[in-house]
């Protein structure tokens, strides 16, 4: 999977048109609320992380390489859970490839979107499995002063494949995450 993500990373970049000035990285961090349920059980769970974290399957932590003015922005999100005891261990790691687009001419406050492909392992001493997932955000952004990064707010819809070796049923998150990235 690692290899999958690295080629769509690179694609990207190559087709992605460059602009007068250099792309340039962030690097931030989410927080979200939201519920996540399935199809093949009638009940929802209510999730508030601070950071977000891989427990529920949204990750807390964002790469990012973007345009000068941020209007274009490939992006990678992860996070990690271990918990290791005498004789068990169990793992959740999650991570995505996105792009974020900002529209709009305005330099400080723009409606974005976004939409990523990514995956979820889920591990025991046992056994472990990995799937796919993907989502799609619509909300808003507020450029810092003096250009030094910004804070968002999106709603914020993700799916995750069923399966896994403890036989997971598919879920489906409907969240509202608070962001800030660091321009650096």
């Amino acid at each position: 999977m690692s290899r999958a993500l690295f080629s769509s990373f690179v694609l990207i970049l190559l087709l992605v048109p460059a602009s007068a000035r250099a792309w340039e990285w962030s690097l931030g961090a989410s927080m979200s609320a939201g519920a996540t349920g399935s199809a093949a059980h009638n009940g929802t769970s209510t999730a508030f992380g601070l950071p977000s974290n891989a427990l529920t399957y949204q990750p807390g932590f964002r790469l990012g390489y973007g345009s000068e003015r941020r209007a274009h922005e490939v992006t990678l999100d992860g996070g990690a859970l271990v918990i290791g005891e005498q004789g068990s261990t169990v793992s959740l790691i999650l991570g995505s490839l996105g792009y974020q687009h900002a529209f709009g001419k305005s330099s400080t406050s723009n409606p974005i979107a976004n939409l990523s492909l990514g995956f979820l392992r889920e591990g025991s001493a046992l056994a472990a499995g990995t799937n796919g997932t993907w989502g799609a955000g619509a909300g808003w952004r507020r450029v810092l002063r003096d250009q030094r990064g910004d804070l968002r707010a999106e709603v914020r819809y993700d799916y995750v494949k069923g399966g896994g070796p403890f036989g997971r049923a598919s879920l489906n998150t409907l969240a509202l995450r608070l962001g800030f990235d660091l321009w650096l």
